[in-house]
């Protein structure tokens, strides 16, 4: 019996591009707003795009989870802001 690696590697590549995400965003966000947005759908797309081209089926996958990944941030950044917002107007900030 042989142990297939690709399912472990690929939930800590999700885990790893969700949670780097997260920060990522409140970080940026709280100094630039929502300017990043349209450069993280930007590489987000991009790097979709660069995973229907690679010939191996691991690294496809990775980039493909790190490219939704980075599409979601980039939707993020609204999302966002409209928390802080609401936070203000709740008069939490």
């Amino acid at each position: 019996m042989s142990l297939q690696w690709a399912g472990p590697i690929l939930a800590l590549v999700t885990f790893a591009t969700i949670g780097l995400g997260h920060v990522l965003v409140r970080r940026l966000h709280a100094r630039f707003g929502t300017r990043p947005a349209m450069p993280f759908l930007a590489l987000g797309l991009g790097v979709i795009y660069i995973s229907l081209l690679v010939s191996g089926d691991l690294f496809s996958a990775i980039l493909g989870i790190t490219g939704i990944t980075l599409l979601w941030d980039g939707l993020e950044f609204r999302r966002q802001e409209m928390r802080m917002r609401r936070e203000r107007e709740a008069g939490g900030g």
